[in-house]
């Protein structure tokens, strides 16, 4: 698929089915799951509606960029080398490890600095388990009955477990939504203290892309406190405005994610594949620079990498099997070429 065909109808065709299907697979898992609407709770409904937009943008983002030329080389060549029989159950328990590594752990930003890792982490971990509660909740999934001075969990109309209310997993249950705030709070308060002193950030950030996710993060993450504040030490004082408002910034968090900063959540698993990418031409073929006659990448990548160069437009010669290093030679002597009256060296 040729960059000049990216942005053709046929592209934006596959991406909108995607969208449209996405969006009707969270309708129907409302409608089932809260059985035929009957255990859904009208007050989420906005929330509910926030997740089918999101759901949609999400999809059409998603497939209008793993249709991308690059992309698309990366995605299918990974899938390849996975289910390549052999290596099959090999691949599989690298998989595992490797979502380990990049997602539960996040290993790559670690290396990078550990301010940053733990930033990430809280924020990762207080979104995800932010998500696990209110998506449920939202769709009329999950509901709380009670039986005689216990609380009874629901999931899909089934009953699942009693609880004390004044026992560890009530008070887990009552301020799971807390707790994710404050690890989002705390991310949220890393991030921003890096930004603000670190001058290497201040030059790559942007309103859009760095302060926007984080300011509505702190929004929806205080809202929160702030209506359980209301109800536990003020009476209930303007809890119908504070849920109104809290309802808002969620709303525009969810709207955001597929056009923001946040998207990479949903890129992160298809990267893994990338892993598996480059580990195997490590072990493959090596291409050899033309000039040196040192390897200095694989041959795999290096043909794709002409592939993808030649779909969207560039044909760079022989200079495309060059090595980086034998390139910024070329540079500097063509550079010295235009100084000095010396023919230009190809």
């Amino acid at each position: 698929m040729a960059m000049q065909n990216y942005a053709y109808p046929r592209c934006q065709r596959i991406a909108f089915i995607g969208a449209w299907s996405a969006s009707c697979a969270v309708l129907l898992a409302i409608y089932f799951g809260s059985g035929r609407l009957s255990r859904f709770d009208p007050p989420l409904a906005a929330y509910a509606a926030a997740t089918v937009f999101a759901a949609a943008g999400l999809a059409y983002r998603y497939l209008m960029w793993v249709q991308r030329p690059p992309t698309w080389r990366y995605f299918k060549a990974s899938w390849k080398l996975f289910f390549r029989p052999k290596r099959f159950a090999k691949n599989l328990m690298h998989l595992l490890r490797l979502m380990f590594d990049n997602i539960v752990l996040q290993k790559f930003i670690g290396r990078r600095s550990h301010s940053r890792w733990m930033a990430h982490m809280c924020m990762a971990w207080g979104c995800l388990l932010a998500f696990a509660i209110t998506f449920p909740l939202s769709w009329g999934w999950v509901q709380f009955g009670i039986d005689g001075k216990n609380y009874v969990v629901e999931f899909m109309g089934h009953r699942q477990f009693v609880f004390p209310p004044d026992s560890i997993i009530g008070f887990l249950m009552f301020n799971g939504l807390n707790i994710s705030a404050v690890f989002i709070l705390v991310g949220v308060a890393i991030a921003m203290h890096r930004r603000i002193h670190d001058h290497g950030a201040q030059a790559v950030q942007s309103i859009a892309s760095d302060l926007i996710p984080l300011f509505l993060l702190f929004a929806v993450s205080t809202t929160g406190l702030m209506l359980t504040a209301s109800y536990r030490l003020m009476g209930g004082e303007s809890f119908s405005f504070l849920s109104l408002l809290h309802a808002v910034t969620v709303i525009v968090l969810l709207l955001w994610m597929p056009f923001g900063k946040l998207f990479h959540v949903i890129q992160r698993p298809a990267q893994i594949g990338v892993q598996f990418y480059k580990e195997d031409g490590a072990l493959g073929e090596q291409a050899l620079c033309l000039r040196s006659g040192e390897p200095y990448q694989s041959h795999m990548h290096h043909d794709d990498l002409v592939t993808v160069l030649s779909e969207v437009g560039f044909d760079f010669g022989e200079h495309q099997n060059l090595s980086p290093a034998e390139k910024r030679k070329l540079i500097a002597l063509n550079q010295a070429a235009l100084l000095g009256d010396i023919p230009f060296v190809g």
